[in-house]
């Protein structure tokens, strides 16, 4: 198994600092690589929550570093960092009086499974035969909205904030992983991609805009050059930060 991979992470135009984070981890011994796989995630620090950019800062970090603590079974490593993780960020801010909050997209590439822990609505998506396919369901009160046929029909739905994430990293101190952890086959071929994404990306780019842009006769770099400016030309509202990897 080959990869290539590029980041970005971007303040954007309206914002003061970036409350982002990536990281791609590749170990470089080979038989842990070929044990635990190849770990990338994107981090946001959550909007109206003070000290984001520490919390998704600590979100990368903790998680690298509790996945690969020890051989296991991908699946149950990344629960057990999930909680280590939240629990982390939950305890932070207790010491400092803050709160902090983040969301968290991971992916584990092994040669034959592809696993997730996911939670907020920062998201995952693939790239594979020209169609784009969003691996991950967003945790706001709209998309929990839309799939509860009692919230749908209550008198009271339009009293919350859609977008308010209803899931995320650091919200409360927990014992239970709150993330989503799934996995699926690992099938994907020469050319295909997977894109890591925090919500600044997607709400100036639409699906259909990426899978254009993913589209093979693209190199990674003109694929991150596109989505830049898009982004920047529709105003970059938020922080916007993504993780494109190719299987080559």
């Amino acid at each position: 198994m080959h990869l290539s991979h590029i980041s970005v992470s971007e303040t954007g135009l309206r914002r003061s600092n970036n409350e982002d984070a990536v990281i791609f981890v590749e170990p470089d011994k080979p038989w842990l690589t070929q044990s635990m796989g190849v770990l990338a995630v994107v981090s946001d620090g959550m909007g109206g929550y003070e000290r984001g950019e520490k919390a998704s800062a600590m979100v990368v970090d903790v998680l690298n570093k509790s996945y690969y603590r020890e051989l296991g079974q991908p699946q149950e490593n990344l629960r057990k960092a999930a909680i280590e993780v939240n629990n982390a960020v939950a305890i932070e801010s207790k010491i400092s009086g803050q709160k902090m909050g983040a969301t968290c997209t991971a992916l584990v590439i092994c040669d034959d499974q592809l696993h997730f822990m996911h939670i907020g609505d920062s998201r995952a998506y693939i790239y594979s035969g020209d169609e784009l396919e969003q691996c991950t369901s967003d945790h706001t009160a709209a998309n929990e909205m839309a799939h509860s046929h009692a919230m749908r029909h209550s008198d009271q739905t339009m009293i919350f904030n859609p977008h308010a994430l209803t899931k995320a990293m650091g919200m409360n101190f927990s014992n239970e992983c709150k993330a989503d952890i799934f996995s699926r086959k690992n099938d994907l071929q020469k050319g295909d991609r997977v894109l890591l994404c925090s919500d600044g990306l997607y709400i100036h780019v639409s699906d259909d805009e990426i899978r254009t842009a993913l589209h093979p006769k693209r190199s990674i770099k003109q694929v991150t050059d596109q989505l830049v400016k898009w982004v920047m030309k529709r105003g970059a509202l938020d922080n916007f930060t993504f993780l494109l990897i190719e299987f080559d």
